[in-house]
């Protein structure tokens, strides 16, 4: 079991891994090595309870490590919802009829990614040339 206190968007935020050693037979997922219940605590929420799964066995992923990644995962996670909501304002214009939420959320990923690529090729052709090999 490992534990962290940290400070999210101003609040104080107390969060907590519980992992052990599983099996195929005992969870249903092929090549699961251990299952983990990671607990946020947020001050002005209702605590908030996740499941994760790893291939891992715990002699190589420890409870301690497997936050930390966990919280790395958030923050990909968090970017691509700031991208969302400035690209697409996802936060102003909610959808609400739920045949539509699923291809209305691939389209909005799509052209985030073509977004992204385009602005990225923009920045690589706008850098000089000055390697000697490119005009051979």
């Amino acid at each position: 079991m490992a534990g962290q206190r940290e400070i999210n968007k101003g609040q104080p935020e107390v969060r907590v891994l519980r992992s052990w050693a599983t099996s195929l037979e005992a969870v249903g997922f092929p090549l699961v090595a251990q299952v983990a219940l990671l607990r946020r605590h947020l001050r002005q929420q209702a605590p908030e309870v996740v499941a994760l799964r790893s291939s891992l066995p715990p002699s190589e992923l420890t409870a301690a490590p497997w936050l930390a990644y966990t919280r790395a995962a958030w923050g990909i996670e968090s970017g691509l919802h700031q991208r969302l909501d400035f690209l697409h304002r996802q936060n102003a214009y909610r959808v609400y009829r739920s045949k539509v939420i699923r291809p209305i959320g691939m389209f909005r990923r799509f052209s985030s990614s073509r977004f992204l690529e385009l602005a990225i090729r923009a920045e690589e052709a706008s850098r000089p040339n000055d390697h000697p090999f490119w005009g051979a």
